[in-house]
């Protein structure tokens, strides 16, 4: 399938939903793992004791963490797989067959401290849709705001991904 008009009209009548809300948590040495191999080396990630010190409830989680993870499950089989090997259950408002899709950029902000062993709940909005002649033909750009919060609702993080389809 290419895309065509048709199917970015088709995601379009898409725009303000909402996916279920997803529940992980970033636990301790998952933190610490992140923050190694991006390089860090403040003891605010490794150090409790440290953290406390400095008025945190526990390790903090590297900001940025928290959308590093594409997909928050064990990742499923397989088949359960789109072709360019992105989880077909993730941006639920992309067709599974014959769309390949790639990142286009990030911006995020965040608006509190990730303590390690929160339990985070996850969901995305389809924000936008547009359509783009490239070199190989027709394309479409969307965006998907996703929305960082505590089980007690309070907002961690948000992040806007922008993601190409061809």
């Amino acid at each position: 399938m290419a895309v065509t008009m048709e199917l970015v009209e088709q995601i379009r009548q898409q725009v303000g939903a909402t996916s279920h809300p997803i529940r992980a948590t970033i636990d301790p040495l998952m933190s610490q793992r992140y923050a190694r191999a991006i390089g860090e080396t403040d003891p605010l990630y490794f150090d409790e004791d440290y953290a406390r010190s400095k008025g945190y409830a526990g390790l903090v989680v590297p900001p940025n963490c928290l959308p590093s993870y594409m997909d928050w499950t064990d990742g499923g089989p397989e088949e359960d797989l789109r072709i360019d090997g992105t989880p077909a259950a993730e941006m639920q408002w992309i067709p599974t067959e014959g769309v390949r899709i790639m990142g286009g950029g990030e911006e995020m902000f965040f608006h509190a401290p990730l303590i390690a062993g929160t339990e985070v709940v996850l969901t995305e909005e389809l924000e936008d849709v547009t359509a783009r002649e490239s070199k190989s033909g027709l394309m479409f750009v969307i965006r998907i705001r996703h929305r960082y919060r505590a089980a007690d609702g309070a907002l961690i993080m948000t992040s806007v991904r922008t993601v190409l389809g061809r």
